[in-house]
């Protein structure tokens, strides 16, 4: 399967009205993406561009809905992660700043190897160094590739397992050249470890129903004394998988247009439109028909912010609630049935 990941907002607006940014991907099945690159290619000629790039921002509700029908055809999903800084305030994303970086450390001792440790070190100080903004965008970015990872996995294990077989990741680059930014190699390094500690913690699901045959090669072969202490795998259990491999074998950032990212980028701009009141109904309302319904709803609003009440009544609710209708399910209609 082929991961292309774009983002949109600003990720700065603390206290301000509606300051709402996305990190959105789109999981495009391998053994489709050459028949949607070519029936998009066809579509793109009538789109909007800047700079020879189609920006979703600039689309129309009809341009939008025009490109659905295609993208469920080639049985995509799109997951999306939101916040909302109006909500924040500088005191708590600074305090979940510095609880991320202990959290880094924290976990260490004289066991370790001190390559290791000095390494941990290091990435932990590059995080307490960045801006509250590019902290912003990193907690967003590996709670989305988690549910990437645990969606797109129990989706295609019962339709497309072959899918499982190899993890294209393809980022919308933000530098200014072909060399990725020091916080996108950061991002890009840490989320390894970081997730694997999380799937140890919580690991990824699965189902029985599901094939996953075609991920063996991702399991490690033989687990080292350090992960398992951090995995803590079951003598008699399945072994672990090696999500160094899942993230790294494959993947680039792109400074060119490329058919992936400028379609992730406009189901993401769409998405966030919508929640701010620019966008009508007719360019949005088909887009849960590419979203997994999950629970408690299809956008995933992450609170960074201890202060912020849990029952806060959102300017945006209803829209929030109009995502989780038309949604596809989890489970195929077989599997529904039966006693999976």
């Amino acid at each position: 399967m082929h991961i292309f990941i774009d983002e949109t907002g600003t990720f700065t607006g603390m206290g301000q009205p509606l300051s709402i940014s996305m990190i959105g991907a789109l999981i495009v099945p391998d053994s489709r993406r050459s028949s949607l690159e070519k029936e998009y290619g066809k579509v793109r000629k009538t789109l909007p561009m800047k700079n020879g790039e189609v920006k979703g921002k600039r689309l129309s509700e009809n341009d939008i809905a025009g490109l659905m029908p295609i993208l469920r055809h080639h049985a995509v999903i799109f997951e999306v992660t939101a916040i909302d800084l109006g909500l924040h305030t500088e005191e708590g994303l600074r305090k979940n700043q510095a609880g991320r970086a202990e959290g880094m450390t924290a976990n260490l001792t004289a066991e370790h190897h001190p390559n290791m440790v000095e390494a941990i070190w290091k990435a932990r100080r590059e995080l307490e160094s960045y801006s509250l903004q590019l902290n912003i965008q990193s907690a967003l970015i590996f709670e989305l590739v988690r549910t990437v990872l645990e969606h797109g996995t129990l989706y295609y294990s019962q339709r497309r397992p072959e899918e499982l077989a190899n993890f294209h990741w393809v980022i919308d680059a933000k530098g200014d050249n072909s060399i990725p930014t020091p916080w996108e190699k950061w991002w890009t390094t840490f989320i390894k470890p970081a997730l694997q500690t999380k799937f140890a913690l919580k690991p990824l699901g699965s189902i029985k129903c599901g094939d996953y045959s075609h991920m063996k090669r991702f399991v490690f072969d033989e687990v080292s004394e350090f992960h398992k202490k951090i995995l803590k795998p079951k003598p008699d259990g399945p072994k672990p998988m090696d999500l160094g491999k899942v993230l790294s074998e494959s993947l680039r950032f792109s400074f060119e247009p490329e058919p992936g990212l400028e379609l992730v980028d406009i189901l993401t701009n769409a998405t966030r439109r919508a929640l701010r009141g620019n966008l009508q109904p007719d360019g949005w309302r088909e887009i849960p028909t590419v979203m997994i319904n999950r629970n408690p709803q299809n956008i995933q609003i992450v609170s960074l912010d201890t202060s912020i009440p849990e029952s806060v009544k959102l300017p945006y609710g209803r829209v929030v609630k109009a995502f989780d209708i038309g949604a596809r399910s989890m489970l195929t209609a077989k599997n529904r049935r039966s006693k999976w």
